[in-house]
């Protein structure tokens, strides 16, 4: 119900709020006359009476003979009609105290508008908070202290004392469940052996009499139940129990606060998961720096010792560090790249620079340096050269019959290995002369008669022309400059088919072919030194060591020592494991039957699976893949080997087996070898173990791939690249502004990257 000074909607108004705040201050004078009165009367007391009265009237007189009280309170008995109290909000403080007395005050509109405002303020409703009912919900801290002391269980506890004793009794006597208990988990009872005899002559009485007792139970239907409870027992156990059900209820009051506990602890181990990765992901920062510095240190010892270091240095000894050092190949130099000052104001993984030029896939590129020269090689049989500052084309490299598949850039020396299974050697710096004086004389044949370049050759021998689109075009003029090769310096010819890829280094050249041959050549004679026959070390497989089972390998026995090389076989699925139903030539591997026999046929030739864009082409590089450091030399070939070779003897000694399909690229570290394959996986080699660190698996093929110590960049059949932290072990795509077809093959040097897709275009990113 509502009380008097509330409206029915259960509101009152701002006036009967602002009464018990203002009223302290309105009775101020009437409190000051009581005190008075009672100093004035109090002198008809006693002798501490009227002390105490003197005490309190001296005190008070100088407040109460102030002028400014004294002018007030006249002030306000004039302004008020007689018997009228002032408005509530009115008699609320409006001056400062006494002790501000020497601050002056201002008026504001704000002020003035509160004044103007004071009859709508008070016709306002204001709500009361009906906290009755939360603290009816609450129980007191008497009653939650009586629900949760100890002694609030002892009724219960009672019960069932009472129950069991009453069921002993009709079982005949306690049962010794205790000590049937502790003998079960091998302990000793009271009494141990010596009564044995007693107790078991005991059991055998107490197992009688507890029969009898259940038979006389059965007879009497529970009957001698109610027979032992008197009503007045019945009705102090119910009383009992409903206590204890409000006992439990008062407890269960403390369930928010139990779950709001747990909330706080869950939030804390959150807050401490969140801590816990944040110093996980520092201390993979700190191991990627430890990693980078190692890298930077060992390219700078190679620098040291360098032969222009060695030669400037003249008879000064080379630091410690330096020693025991030699020059390497670009493909396996760590250090970091001298990369200009502009390039870290470039955002991370976005392709800044794109250069079109191609009208086919790119099957091939390579630069020395980031912003020094790039050459590329297409399926369109051109090969361009780029100078990376500003992407404009430098030239070309004329001279191979058929497209480039593989090539090299070191330094000032380009390789390149084409389809008609020649090796050219080309020297950069004569690119953009060549070019020139190649325009100068197309320009001057342009300029002449074509029946004046016909009449100055009888009966049209040794003359070369074709009807082009810009009409009769002389080829023996571009015949008579190539006679000199240009920028080739030397030719190196030997492989019957095409050459499909090379490595060079410290001018030794290892070339892979669809010959099915790996040929070792000697680049200052230009002669080859070795030959080494990929079908011969199929079917004369080197013995394998025996070595610790893999995961794999404990999931499947028979594939424990099985070799891609295996020799004395009776069945072609036992050299190379099965990829499993499903798959076929267009899915991710081939059956081992399929692939020996494409690997073994006059014509390699297998279908590629599908790319992201759903192209596909017949795969024909046997050698997908090579490199060679010092005598060792590391090829993957269309058989799905990975074969470590000696070149000292040009024999096989290892092969690594577990890719289904043809091996298109690779390259290996100190530790490790990293192969990609058609089978859409790259395998991470342990080469001191000969098994499998890691595998990654994607969605379609891998074409090109490059690694360092920190991580492994690769072309998985899709329009971006992707990147493997091998620190982090986590997996990033670079997309922005990059290929609208799938991105096929790439070269990074430090944080530079080049990439080349079957849209024809380059891409340079920043990682």
């Amino acid at each position: 119900m509502p009380r008097g000074d509330e409206t029915p909607t259960g509101r009152r108004p701002i006036r009967s709020a602002l009464d018990p705040l203002s009223q302290p201050y309105f009775s101020g004078l009437t409190t000051a006359a009581s005190m008075a009165k009672e100093a004035i009367m109090g002198g008809l007391g006693s002798d501490y009476r009227r002390s105490e009265s003197m005490r309190i009237l001296s005190d008070l007189t100088p407040a109460m003979m102030n002028p400014r009280i004294i002018g007030q309170a006249s002030s306000s008995k004039r302004s008020l009609p007689p018997g009228a109290r002032p408005h509530s909000l009115l008699r609320l403080p409006t001056s400062l105290p006494s002790s501000f007395a020497t601050i002056s005050t201002k008026t504001t509109s704000s002020s003035l508008a509160i004044l103007e405002s004071v009859d709508k303020l008070a016709s306002l409703s204001l709500d009361q908070p009906r906290l009755h009912s939360l603290q009816e919900e609450q129980p007191s801290l008497i009653r939650g202290f009586k629900a949760t002391i100890p002694s609030s269980e002892m009724a219960k506890q009672r019960r069932r004392l009472i129950r069991g004793g009453m069921a002993e009794e009709e079982l005949g006597g306690k049962m010794g469940l205790k000590r049937l208990g502790d003998r079960a988990r091998g302990l000793l009872t009271e009494g141990g052996e010596e009564g044995e005899g007693s107790e078991s002559s005991a059991d055998v009485g107490g197992r009688r009499s507890r029969r009898k007792a259940r038979e006389k139970r059965r007879a009497g239907e529970g009957k001698h139940v109610k027979g032992k409870y008197h009503l007045e027992d019945l009705v102090k156990q119910a009383d009992e129990i409903a206590q204890d059900k409000d006992n439990l209820q008062t407890r269960s009051v403390s369930y928010s606060l139990i779950h709001a506990e747990i909330g706080e602890v869950s939030a804390k181990i959150d807050t401490l998961e969140e801590i816990r990765r944040r110093l996980e992901e520092s201390l993979l920062h700190l191991q990627e720096e430890q990693l980078e510095l190692d890298d930077e240190l060992e390219g700078v010892q190679e620098l040291m010792t360098s032969p222009e270091m060695t030669s400037a240095a003249g008879t000064k000894a080379l630091p410690n560090s330096a020693s025991g050092l030699s020059t390497k190949s670009s493909r396996r130099r760590r250090g970091p790249a001298f990369l200009p000052s502009e390039h870290d104001d470039l955002p991370s993984g976005v392709a800044f620079m794109t250069l079109m030029g191609h009208t086919g896939p790119i099957t091939a590129l390579d630069f020395d340096e980031p912003y020094g020269m790039l050459v590329t090689a297409g399926q369109d049989d051109v090969v361009k050269v780029w100078d990376l500052c500003d992407g404009e084309e430098i030239g070309q490299l004329r001279g191979h019959n058929g497209m480039v598949k593989a090539l090299q850039v070191e330094d000032t020396l380009c390789l390149t290995g084409g389809a008609d299974g020649a090796v050219r050697l080309w020297d950069l710096r004569l690119v953009d002369d060549f070019e020139d004086r190649l325009q100068k004389m197309t320009q001057h044949e342009d300029e002449r008669n074509v029946l004046d370049r016909i009449a100055e050759h009888d009966d049209g021998e040794g003359f070369d022309w074709d009807e082009g689109p810009s009409g009769y075009t002389d080829h023996t003029a571009m015949s008579r400059l190539e006679e000199d090769n240009g920028p080739c310096v030397r030719v190196l010819e030997g492989h019957s088919k095409a050459v499909t890829s090379l490595y060079y280094e410290d001018n030794v050249l290892v070339t892979g072919s669809s010959d099915k041959t790996i040929r070792k050549w000697d680049v200052t004679t230009g002669q080859c030194v070795l030959t080494m026959d990929i079908l011969w070390a199929i079917s004369n497989p080197p013995p394998q060591a025996p070595s610790a089972p893999s995961s794999s390998s404990r999931r499947k026995p028979a594939l424990r020592h099985r070799s891609s090389t295996s020799f004395g076989s009776n069945h072609y699925d036992d050299l190379l494991p099965s990829p499993g139903p499903g798959t076929g030539l267009m899915g991710a591997g081939m059956s081992g039957a399929q692939l020996l026999a494409a690997a073994t046929s006059a014509q390699f030739a297998v279908p590629t699976p599908p790319y992201a864009d759903g192209t596909w082409e017949m795969y024909q590089d046997f050698v997908g893949g090579l490199q060679f450091w010092g005598y060792a030399l590391a090829s993957g070939s269309g058989d799905g080997g990975v074969r470590m070779w000696d070149l000292r003897t040009g024999q096989a000694h290892r092969t690594l087996v577990g890719h289904t399909a043809p091996v298109t690229c690779l390259q290996f570290d100190e530790n490790h070898v990293v192969t990609g394959s058609l089978d859409k996986t790259i395998r991470i080699w342990d080469i001191r173990q000969g098994a499998v660190a890691e595998t990654h698996r994607y969605e379609y093929p891998v074409t090109a791939l490059q690694f360092d110590s920190r991580k492994v960049v690769a072309c998985t059949g899709e329009n971006g690249v992707e990147v493997y932290n091998r620190t982090t072990h986590a997996h990033t795509r670079l997309i922005v502004n990059g290929h609208t077809k799938p991105a096929e093959k790439l070269r990074f040097i430090d944080r530079y990257l080049v990439s080349g897709g079957r849209d024809g275009c380059a891409k340079v990113w920043s990682m």
